[in-house]
């Protein structure tokens, strides 16, 4: 195992197994890497042709990934940006900065005030107050304060709550939300929503909500400024 790889200029070079990679400047690896620990200045660009192996990974630069990423703690810097072009597996993830996940996620917890892309996404626990564009996110707990542009087509949680960040949009509540294709759970309180379909045991449709169906097997709550243009009672199988 080679100590250490400490990149301070531009290097194309192969992979490895590494105790420690420090980047600090552009450095293209043309295979798989291991590593115990990863760190990516603000400099740091750094391009993988395989896949990466990273217990502990924080970066403030670019990190792009053609394969998998497997990591215990992935730390994304803000403006830093994180790449993969296959999956990403991970204990836990802190996003401050831009996450691109290409074809899925796995995760047990995810906090992001950044932008987080993915086509599927299964985190334990999420929290998210950045831009989202998420095929399907399944979990236990989702919590998301709308942001700006966001859509997550399919959501399937045990709870699920949609708030509007009204401290930042200094009461322009109107200007985000999340659209939804279907939001499915057990406990749903959501407001800034715009969805085709919610269904759950407990639905709470708060403030500035645009749904065409909701469903429910308990019970329902509707907010005066929001439209539902179809409600059921339904019976679980």
């Amino acid at each position: 195992m080679d100590s250490k790889l400490h990149v301070t200029e531009p290097v194309t070079a192969a992979g490895g197994v590494f105790e420690r990679i420090n980047v600090e400047a552009r450095a293209d690896l043309t295979s798989s890497v291991e590593t115990n620990e990863l760190t990516l200045g603000t400099a740091g660009d750094l391009f993988i042709e395989g896949r990466l192996n990273a217990p502990y990974i924080s970066n403030k630069g670019i990190l792009d990934v053609m394969d998998t990423i497997e990591t215990e703690a992935l730390s994304n810097h803000q403006d830093a940006v994180v790449k993969a072009g296959d999956q990403v597996n991970a204990r836990t993830i802190d996003n401050d900065g831009t996450l691109d996940f290409g074809r899925s996620l796995r995760a047990d917890t995810l906090h992001a005030s950044g932008t987080v892309t993915a086509g599927f996404a299964a985190v334990t626990t999420f929290q998210s107050s950045g831009k989202l564009t998420i095929d399907q996110l399944s979990g236990d707990d989702v919590h998301i304060k709308a942001a700006l542009n966001s859509t997550v087509n399919f959501i399937n949680a045990a709870h699920v709550t949609v708030k509007a960040q009204r401290e930042a949009l200094l009461f322009k509540d109107d200007d985000a939300r999340l659209v939804v294709k279907e939001i499915a759970g057990n406990d749903i309180v959501i407001e800034n929503v715009v969805a085709d379909l919610v269904r759950g045991d407990r639905v709470s449709i708060g403030q500035n909500c645009i749904i065409k169906v909701v469903e429910y097997t308990e019970s329902y709550q509707l907010d005066d400024s929001s439209d539902v243009y179809e409600l059921g009672k339904i019976s679980r199988d």
